[in-house]
Order: C-alpha cells, then structure tokens, then sequence
C-alpha cells in the first residue's frame, strides 16, 4: 500500500513588491493556521519515508513550520525547483509523471506543493472534479498497489481531508 499526503502551503505575504513570485515569504497572519495544521499532523501519527517540497520561500517555510509532525528528518526531505516551474502545466500527464518515478522503496511520500497544480492531482487520483485544495489545505489519499507507477490509471481512497480555513472561522 502506498500512501500520499498532499499539503498546500501557507499564504504568502504580497507587501514587498521587490520579490518575485518564488522569493515571497509566508503571511505572519496564517501563524495561527500552520500551528492547528501542525497539532492536526501531530494528532495523525504520520510516518514519512520522503517529503518532496517546491523549493520556493513560501514552501519550505510552510515545511519548517511542521516538518516535526511528519516525523522527517532532513535527510527524507528533497527540494524541488521543478515543482515550482511547472505548477501551471496544463497536462496531468506531466504532474503523474512525477509520481511513477517515485522510487517504490517510499511507502509514504509528503508533496508541499502550490496551486493549481495540488488541486488538480487531487482532482486526478481522487476522480473529483469538485474537490479543491485551499491555502494550507491537508489531503491523505492510500493506494493499494505496491508501485508508484501504477497511479496512473487507478483511484486512490481520500482518508483525510481538511480545509483549514474552514476549521478557523
């Protein structure tokens, strides 16, 4: 069994015009956010084997935030640029491609990943094309094949879901 955990990152802070896109930094109002995300994660006893994060600021900050509730240490951690070049890529080929190579020693693998690109994996594996992942959001799907390369055209089970924009209100 496979098991995949998909997280949005936080929201990044718009004030400095200076930075690029890749460069922002996480908003200090979502604070609040990642530490519920963080005791959410913490509660789920979640065991990684690899955590693969964009390598833009707002990504890792997100990861520094809760990488202790992903019980990962840095050497599972692997940081991606890609991830950040081609979040708006219009094939799902492109993005599950990714998954199949995932080597299948990794049982459960953690994305840090941008929109649009999260929602429509999630939309993709889940076959919901309503499902939508929100600023912080947490998905964990399982998939009952021993290789990552046979995502490709099968269903994985949402076991958890949460929007936590939903939660703070």
């Amino acid at each position: 069994m496979k098991k995949l955990i998909l997280i949005r990152h936080a929201k990044s802070d718009w004030h400095n015009i200076n930075l690029t896109d890749f460069e922002r930094s996480l908003s200090q109002r979502w604070i609040k956010e990642i530490k519920f995300v963080s005791k959410i994660l913490k509660e789920l006893e979640l065991k990684t084997d690899l955590i693969l994060c964009s390598s833009a600021t707002r990504t890792r900050e997100t990861l520094e935030w809760i990488w202790e509730e992903l019980d990962a240490d840095n050497e599972k951690i692997e940081y991606v640029k890609w991830i950040y070049d081609n979040h708006m890529a219009p094939s799902m080929n492109y993005y599950l491609e990714f998954l199949w190579n995932i080597n299948d020693k990794n049982t459960t693998v953690v994305m840090i990943w941008h929109n649009t690109f999260i929602t429509k994996l999630l939309r993709q594996i889940t076959w919901n094309e309503y499902i939508s992942m929100e600023t912080l959001g947490v998905a964990i799907l399982d998939f009952d094949m021993n290789k990552w390369e046979e995502v490709k055209n099968n269903k994985w089970n949402l076991v958890f879901f949460m929007n936590p924009k939903n939660f703070m209100r």
